[in-house]
């Protein structure tokens, strides 16, 4: 069942999310959801397990902390890492969550809900096993409102186009707060987290997402093997110019499930 990873993908993206954007990203992530101690909290599609951890941290050894990711290896991984007994991670799917209703004070979701092709049973999974009055965070980029320099716009934009079809929509941001209310859930806010690079330091997501991007493509076998290659190294030689420029950024919309009346 679902997605899985050889050791070198599974270590690329482990330090995607070790990078400095990524921890950024994680820790205004944290502040927003603002677990209390003794809370249950569910993280669908917890991946390498680092925001999950730090939740624990947050909830203590009176709550109860669950990841659930769709590959076996990422939970696998992020198990072996786990220093806390209230947390725990489990193979699940997105739209079919293995709790019962009203379960948790807090769901999270950060850059998943994008890669669910049923995005209307995720939203309304969320709603069924959060507690009345409780709170989630879900955050989704917009893949096509990438900011990226080049001197070739037209196979940017190539490679970028083969590249979208990676996730089932692209620009669910434009569409998910209609998609969660109409699953009865209240969206209280929603707030944008920029990620930009004007260089390549180590670890910078623009750095980062190019190996994804290329070993994505090349499986499609959408862009010319050379024009891929070249696409990447321009990114380099930008750098090395003092040229390069690179913007994304995650949607963030807070919402709750209304209190029973």
């Amino acid at each position: 069942m679902g997605m899985e990873y050889d050791d070198a993908a599974a270590e690329r993206l482990e330090a995607v999310y070790l990078g400095p954007d990524v921890v950024s990203q994680r820790d205004n992530t944290l502040q927003r959801i603002s677990v209390q101690e003794g809370e249950r909290v569910l993280d669908i599609g917890s991946g390498p397990g680092f925001l999950a951890a730090q939740i624990a941290d947050q909830s203590g050894p009176d709550g109860e902390v669950v990841g659930i990711d769709i590959s076996e290896q990422m939970v696998d991984r992020a198990t072996q890492r786990s220093e806390h007994s209230w947390l725990s991670y489990r193979c699940a799917d997105a739209t079919e969550l293995p709790f019962e209703d009203s379960y948790f004070d807090v769901v999270v979701s950060t850059q998943v809900a994008e890669y669910v092709p049923d995005i209307a049973k995720f939203c309304s999974e969320v709603f069924r096993v959060l507690k009345p009055g409780g709170r989630a965070l879900i955050l989704a980029t917009d893949w096509e409102g990438v900011c990226w320099h080049s001197e070739y716009p037209g196979r940017m934009d190539k490679v970028l186009k083969a590249f979208a079809p990676h996730c089932a929509d692209s620009k669910l941001p434009r569409t998910l707060g209609a998609r969660l209310r109409n699953a009865g859930l209240i969206v209280n806010e929603v707030s944008y987290f920029s990620i930009i690079n004007t260089d390549r330091y180590d670890g910078c997501y623009g750095e980062m997402v190019v190996p994804f991007i290329v070993a994505y493509v090349n499986g499609q076998k959408t862009v010319p093997d050379d024009e891929l290659q070249a696409w990447a190294e321009e990114q380099a030689s930008l750098n090395a110019r003092g040229d390069h420029f690179f913007s994304t950024g995650r949607f963030s919309f807070s919402v709750r499930k209304p209190s029973e009346t």
